[in-house]
Order: structure tokens, then C-alpha cells, then sequence
């Protein structure tokens, strides 16, 4: 396996999709944690972002766009939760 250069991706055009895909994943696995699991894990998700961000060469702007899309996804998974348990 070769290693990922160090911020040789550029994000214009990006449109980070396999960052997404497994930022949702992740989010999705969490959710079955023990709560204070899932609290820690979110806790060093941080970490998980920064390292997916630092393949970019502006690390800072891919960083702020995967966060935001990190938020988006535990938003929208506990919306579909609440709506499985209450129907709503």
C-alpha cells in the first residue's frame, strides 16, 4: 500500500466524497456505542477529521467542509433515530 502524499490534493473541484462516505460511516457505527463510547469517540473524531484534512494542500478549508459535513451527518442520523422511535 503507498502512502498518501502529504497535501498534494487540491480542493477546488473537490467534492470529497470518499471523506463523506466514510465520515457517515463512522457516525452511523457510533451511534451503537455505549454512550460514554460514543461521547469519547466523538471526542477524538476531531483528530479523524485533521488527518483526513492534511491530504489537502489548503488542509484548513478541506478541514472546515468535512467538519461541517460531520455535524450534517450526526444531525441527520439522529433525525431519522427520533423518527424510527417516535415517529415523527
Amino acid at each position: 500500500m503507498t502512502a498518501q502524499p502529504y497535501r498534494t490534493k487540491s480542493v477546488v473541484d473537490e467534492t470529497f466524497e470518499a471523506e463523506k462516505a466514510q465520515i457517515e460511516t463512522d457516525m452511523r457505527e457510533a451511534q451503537s456505542l455505549p454512550i460514554n463510547e460514543y461521547l469519547g469517540f466523538l471526542g477524538d473524531y476531531g483528530r479523524v477529521l485533521r488527518n483526513m484534512a492534511d491530504a489537502y494542500e489548503s488542509h484548513e478549508v478541506a478541514h472546515g467542509i468535512l467538519l461541517r459535513h460531520c455535524d450534517a451527518a450526526l444531525d441527520r442520523i439522529a433525525h431519522e433515530n427520533d423518527a424510527e422511535t417516535y415517529g415523527a
